[in-house]
């Protein structure tokens, strides 16, 4: 791929042109659908990275969604700027393969981290990390965590750069190896800074110790990062995010929820469509079984209710101007994750009685889906977002800081 085949439209082509390149994004993703669920559920079965399935996301044109105009990008490195369209697309990789989702989905979030205006990197950084995104399909991982770890990740000054010491947990999208974006505390400074590295550095230590019943190709693992040197021109100030963002960043835990749903739905209408097999013998096939049509029924208004919350929501993120109340926005977002939670838990576990015993059979590895669903759901406690909704709705109260920044 290359940024003459991929690049950005000219004044000239306009808006007609970024709509036409959208709607061939969305083609090639749901043709991602498709073709993914083989190599996620042999990557789930040796728990290990999504390769096969990230380097055909970059093929396809993916990773430049994100990226700004002028380096071949589409959204601008802006979350507001075509937020429906990037959702519809995330919806389908999701779909095909959970994990490689939210490797996608953390590498459009560094992408935005790298190249929002008010940062500190130089242009010349930017159209150099802009080429390795683009062209050769580096992958990004954002090293933030440090539950666990026995200390902040810290860095200090020295001549040319920095030098960056600690532990980082978590770091989704690192098992392709690729560019970390390492959130941490410069000594003498005060608030949040980051630096971006290579992974295949030396003093960088991927403990690949990723071991998790779910989720398995995102490759979260351990990173250790011992006397790390960072050049002048790598390191930047984290200026904040905006209300929307978070918002934004509530939607990807949504879609990464959901994926688990839509890719059990779809796996499981390709086995009884197979089979044919009725759930008892009064019914002479699947097709006629009403007891089959009603359970594909409610899975099927399960999930569309949970995408068209989704989407909505992406739609007003959009829409969205600097008059708007964000604690509404951020509220509706988090409504939105627990709608999927539930559609995801519900049909991933509703399968089973649909297409029968034959299909917990370990080479289908129909059990991932809810295995992917169940870890993600994880990831920050349901019932406190459905507390801190209904003090909303009720009082007008506003979420705890912690909820926005649990992320």
């Amino acid at each position: 791929m290359t940024f003459q085949e991929n690049g950005a439209p000219s004044a000239a082509n306009g808006e007609d042109a970024v709509r036409r390149r959208i709607a061939d994004l969305t083609h090639r993703a749901a043709l991602l659908r498709r073709e993914l669920p083989e190599s996620a559920a042999e990557a789930d079965a040796a728990n290990t990275d999504t390769t096969f399935g990230m380097r055909r996301i970059w093929e396809e044109g993916l990773f430049a969604f994100c990226l700004p105009h002028r380096f071949g990008g589409i959204n601008d490195a802006r979350p507001e700027l075509y937020t429906e369209d990037f959702f519809r697309i995330a919806l389908d990789i999701m779909a095909g393969d959970s994990s490689a989702g939210m490797n996608l989905v953390v590498q459009a979030l560094v992408t935005f981290e790298i190249f929002r205006e008010g940062n500190t990197l130089p242009e010349s950084t930017k159209a150099e990390m802009a080429r390795l995104i683009r062209d050769e399909g580096v992958r990004l991982c954002a090293s933030n965590s440090e539950a666990g770890a026995p200390g902040p990740v810290t860095a200090r000054r020295v001549e040319g750069g920095l030098v960056v010491n600690g532990t980082k947990s978590f770091n989704t999208n690192s098992g392709g190896g690729g560019w970390a974006s390492v959130g941490l505390t410069l000594e003498g400074r005060r608030g949040r800074y980051n630096a971006l590295l290579p992974l295949d550095q030396p003093g960088v230590t991927m403990r690949h110790d990723w071991d998790t019943m779910g989720q398995r190709g995102t490759h979260s693992q351990t990173i250790v990062y011992d006397e790390v040197f960072v050049p002048d021109g790598y390191h930047f100030n984290g200026n904040g995010a905006s209300p929307s963002f978070l918002s934004y960043v509530f939607l990807m835990h949504a879609a990464i929820m959901l994926g688990p749903g839509l890719g059990a739905f779809d796996a499981a209408l390709d086995y009884v469509r197979k089979l044919d097999r009725p759930s008892f013998p009064e019914f002479e096939s699947a097709t006629e079984d009403v007891l089959v049509r009603r359970r594909i029924g409610g899975c099927a208004v399960d999930l569309r209710a949970a995408r068209a919350f989704l989407l909505d929501t992406a739609r007003r993120i959009e829409r969205s101007g600097p008059d708007d109340d964000p604690t509404e926005l951020f509220v509706e977002a988090f409504g939105v994750k627990v709608a999927c939670i539930r559609a995801a838990l519900a049909v991933t576990q509703e399968i089973f009685d649909l297409t029968g015993a034959r299909s917990t059979a370990n080479r289908y590895r129909f059990d991932r889906f809810w295995r992917n669903a169940r870890t993600f759901a994880t990831h920050d406690p349901t019932d406190a977002k459905e507390v801190w909704i209904g003090d909303w709705y009720l009082t007008g109260k506003e979420p705890p800081m912690a909820a926005m920044l649990r992320v």
